[in-house]
């Protein structure tokens, strides 16, 4: 983990490259031995990042804070690596929400015992028998540069700090990290060492994604969740190219109904549709997961989710040509604003995808 990504006030995923990772080495009685006990599979050295809290935290933060701020961080990597593997037809990152689990171990805070406690585990041991393993499903890789947007992280940086630091509880920034909860555990393996999964495990996959997506819109406790709220948001989403724009796609809503509708609504129809056959209990066949030109329907939701999410975020940091234009705002202001958006281009560019030819694999 590259330093200063993922740090606010209260709370910071940090790397080894981190002052705040050394100074928590300082402070922490044995914790780098602790640190210097991971290693690989394969007996390869590792450096864990570290998940720290300022003094500025009011309390110690419960369970609830850590995983959505976990939450967060793996919305502001996974999101877009999954986009870029589709357009990049390669891995570029971490894919897994797996990557980001929490090590069940810990120091003691008298720095001579491990403890670990979780609803499976509850026990102490040696430090100096320990030995820190990764997860054998999914590899170490590095987060840098790429593909870590820091605005996405600002924006949601603020709703969790109103909810957790702040003590407001308002519907919309609840639906917002409720939703990504959700999206973590569609971000998840399909098993706890992938080598198990079976076509029914997508099924499951999917309706996690649909849940996001309803929870996203959910418009509190007096209404409900429906298909048409959440194509209400999507259509809300400034596509740029005609093909993503404009309503030329069909779905089918049932009963005969055909409609033309945006890309992005013509695929959630799909994803839809697929959840409810598979939640109650429908005959659902494999290939109904493959669209017309042979791509995969759980290609997009990441792409499509991503967009949702940042159309209903505030963005103060927002400059538009038109201001740049008038000289409200300087040029170069403008360009870092294109900079730091660069996820739309990325994400329109994987859900074309779903539509265009596909090349033929290389050799």
């Amino acid at each position: 983990m590259k330093p200063g990504y993922f740090a606010g006030d209260y709370m910071a995923v940090v790397g080894a490259h981190d002052g705040r990772y050394r100074e928590a080495i300082a402070n922490g009685p044995n914790l780098d031995n602790f640190l210097s006990k991971f290693e690989g599979s394969h007996g390869e050295r590792l450096m864990p990042s570290l998940l720290i809290r300022s003094d500025a935290f009011p309390d110690r933060p419960n369970s609830e804070a850590i995983s959505s701020f976990m939450d967060i961080v793996i919305a502001c990597v996974v999101l877009d690596v999954r986009v870029r593997t589709v357009t990049w037809r390669r891995n570029v990152g971490p894919f897994y929400a797996d990557s980001f689990e929490i090590y069940p171990w810990m120091i003691a805070p008298d720095g001579r015992r491990l403890v670990a406690q979780n609803a499976a585990l509850w026990a102490v041991h040696e430090l100096g028998r320990f030995r820190g393993t990764a997860s054998a499903a999914v590899p170490v890789q590095e987060i840098g540069q790429e593909p870590v947007h820091p605005r996405f992280f600002k924006q949601l940086l603020a709703i969790w700090k109103s909810r957790f630091i702040d003590g407001q509880d308002d519907w919309t920034s609840r639906a917002i990290l409720r939703s990504l909860k959700m999206a973590t555990s569609a971000l998840r393996l399909s098993s706890p060492t992938g080598s198990t999964e079976s076509f029914y495990d997508y099924g499951r996959i999917l309706s996690l994604w649909v849940s996001a997506f309803e929870i996203l819109v959910h418009p509190g406790p007096t209404g409900k969740a429906t298909r048409q709220k959440v194509l209400d948001l999507l259509k809300t989403i400034p596509w740029q190219s005609s093909m993503a724009r404009e309503e030329t796609h069909q779905a089918d809503f049932g009963g005969g109904n055909i409609r033309n509708v945006r890309l992005a609504n013509a695929l959630y129809v799909k994803m839809n549709d697929l959840r409810n056959d598979f939640l109650h209990g429908n005959p659902v066949e494999p290939e109904k997961f493959r669209l017309d030109n042979g791509t995969w329907i759980l290609s997009y939701p990441a792409a499509i989710f991503r967009m949702a999410l940042s159309t209903m975020l505030p963005d103060p940091d927002e400059v538009t040509w038109e201001q740049a234009l008038s000289g409200e705002k300087a040029r170069d202001e403008y360009q870092r604003h294109l900079q730091a958006t660069r996820y739309r281009v990325d994400c329109e560019e994987c859900l074309l995808v779903a539509v265009k030819p596909q090349p033929v694999d290389d050799e």
